[in-house]
This record gives C-alpha cells, sequence and structure tokens, in this order.
C-alpha cells in the first residue's frame, strides 16, 4: 500500500504448483496483477502489446485498436511492456510462492533484473528454501553482483517476538498472564507469524465474550489449557491448504503421526503407512522441509502443536463422512 501510495505500480501474483508446466504462466499472473494500470504501458511497442491481447482478454479489452498478435513470444514482449511502464515510473513485481513458478518466467525475471538493473524496478519473490529451484538458487547467486539486492530469510518469531506480539494484541493482560499466553502460543504455532497472530486474535475474542473470564492459559496449565475461542478459520484454511500441498507419500505419513502422542518413531510409522523405509525417509525429509515435523531422541512431532489438531480433527471429519461400508471393521483380539 506505501509503495502505491508513493507513486509506483505494483503487479503482485502467487504461482501454484500447475503453473510450473506452464511456460510464462508466472509472467502472464504479474500482468493480470496490476501492470496493467502502470501509467506508461499503451506506450510500448504495437506488436508487444498485441502479445499481450493475444492471451489476456483484461488487455484487450483496454486495448481495442491493438490486433491481438501471437506471433512475438509472450516473454519478450513483457520486456518492452515493462520498459514503457519504467519510462513512467517505479515498478514493483511480486511474485509469491515463486518455488511453484515456471521456468520460463523465472528466467525471464532474472534476465529484467539484469537489463533494468539501472532502473526503479523492485523484483520481490516470496519462496520456500525445499525443494530447491535452479532458476531461483540463480538469482540468487546473481544479488549484489550482477544485480543490487539482497535474500531474508523469515525465521519464526522468538520468545521475546512473541511476548512483544501479545503484549500487543492482549493489552489488558498482566506480566504473568502474558507470559503464559507468549508460551502456549510458541507451542501451539511454532512461531510462525499467520499461527500466532490468529491464535492471539482466538484468545482476545474468547477473552472479549467471556467477560469476566480467567486469564488463558490458567496457571499449571500453559500446555494444555483449551483456547478460550473456536481456532481461527484462517489458521484451518491455511493448514489444509499446506497439508494439500504435500505429496501422496507425506500426506499419508502426517495424518498417521497426527493420530499419535506428542512423538512417534519410525518403526511405528512404518506399520501404520505400509511404506518402504526408503520412501517413509523421503516423506519424512519433505514433511522436515516444510516445517511440519521435527526429529528429536524420541522420534519426530508436529512442530506446532496447532498443526497437529487441525490434522487431527480434519481426518476425524473425513472418516465420520465416509460411508459404513468404507470404514475399516475391526478386528477382535
Amino acid at each position: 500500500i506505501r509503495t502505491r501510495l508513493g507513486g509506483a505500480t505494483v503487479a503482485l501474483a502467487r504461482a501454484v504448483p500447475t503453473d510450473r508446466e506452464e511456460a510464462g504462466s508466472g509472467l502472464q499472473g504479474l500482468a493480470r496483477g496490476g501492470l496493467l494500470e502502470a501509467p506508461g504501458v499503451f506506450a510500448a511497442p504495437a506488436q508487444a502489446l498485441g502479445a499481450f491481447a493475444a492471451l489476456l482478454p483484461e488487455w484487450a479489452e483496454r486495448l481495442p485498436g491493438i490486433a491481438p498478435a501471437g506471433g512475438t513470444g509472450f516473454t519478450r514482449a513483457f520486456g518492452a511492456v515493462l520498459a514503457a511502464a519504467l519510462d513512467a515510473g517505479p515498478v514493483v513485481l511480486a511474485l509469491d510462492d515463486a518455488h511453484t513458478a515456471d521456468r520460463a518466467s523465472l528466467q525471464q525475471l532474472a534476465g529484467l533484473l539484469r537489463d533494468f538493473r539501472d532502473a526503479s524496478l523492485t523484483v520481490v519473490l516470496g519462496a520456500l528454501p525445499q525443494p530447491p529451484r535452479e532458476e531461483l538458487d540463480e538469482i540468487r547467486r546473481r544479488l549484489g553482483h550482477d544485480s543490487p539486492g539482497l535474500t531474508i530469510t523469515l525465521a519464526p518469531l522468538d520468545g521475546d517476538g512473541l511476548r512483544a506480539l501479545a503484549a500487543a494484541m492482549l493489552p489488558g493482560c498482566d506480566a504473568a498472564a502474558l507470559e503464559r499466553v507468549s508460551r502456549r502460543v510458541a507451542s501451539d504455532s511454532a512461531g510462525l507469524p499467520l499461527l500466532a497472530v490468529e491464535l492471539l486474535s482466538a484468545v482476545a475474542h474468547g477473552m472479549d465474550l467471556e467477560e469476566g473470564a480467567s486469564a488463558w492459559p490458567s496457571p499449571l496449565h500453559t500446555l494444555n489449557d483449551t483456547l478460550p475461542a473456536d481456532l481461527p478459520e484462517a489458521v484451518v484454511a491455511a493448514l489444509r491448504t499446506g497439508v494439500g500441498r504435500l505429496s501422496g507419500d507425506a500426506q499419508k505419513v502426517l495424518a498417521a503421526a497426527a493420530l499419535q502422542g506428542e512423538r512417534v518413531t519410525i518403526p511405528a510409522l512404518a506399520r501404520m503407512t505400509g511404506l518402504p523405509l526408503s520412501t517413509l525417509q523421503a516423506a519424512l525429509d519433505e514433511l522436515e522441509w516444510q516445517r511440519w515435523l521435527e526429529a528429536d531422541g524420541q522420534g519426530y512431532g508436529f512442530v506446532a502443536g496447532v498443526a497437529r489438531r487441525v490434522v487431527a480433527d480434519h481426518l476425524a471429519t473425513l472418516e465420520a463422512r465416509a460411508p459404513v461400508r468404507d470404514r475399516p471393521t475391526p478386528r477382535a483380539e
């Protein structure tokens, strides 16, 4: 918002896994995500604008005098249109979940950083570190050398950060209560900002609903007291979406882990999932990369306690909806 108020054009898009198979889909998302509003785009060469109009209906509507042209490649046309936009003012291209973007778009963005290094162009890429992408690694390698820029690694909130956040969102809490809230939110959220903010919002909302209720969590029950309000839908939706992005094997292992206690061992997971050891280990690696599970001397456990609740509740819902004939029959001992 501040960037837009400062006069810059902001084009924002989020890549999805299916984009990786469609060349240029990331650039098309940016073209749809705000580039059309740049003051200078209509000064771009007609052939480049025609390439945009051929693929993007919203551009065709705004360019009634430009005939759609399929002869110019979209990635090349993107550079020409961006150049026209930069002549009129600063431009920000922001692509989230860039680790799922297509190769051609990432390579073109790397080229744009090089070609427009002296222009008012800012490229922001949000990506997970695993699994690795060669194209993103190449962009990181160039930053600070061929192109100005830097890599920022977002770490989970530490104890001080969570206490400061809790104090801001729960202004009526005393120091002892804030300490308990911070410890519980740290356990449930693993310091992930989205989960921490939503959990604290739920705490604040629950306390408002229960006027005069005792502080949450109550003393001596810091890690097992029930939330004073329902788990926020934003948390549930975000976690379920994250589960859906995992591989099938990783989902199976995660479900098995959710049905266990605080920790589960590899032999137990192998028995529950029926996966070969090599496949199981690959799934566990994926779950560690994606910060679902972590390992210690006692086995594997959920990084964020609330994630285990959501996965277990989701499994229970699926079981309740399943036809009776599809449910496993209990075996007599």
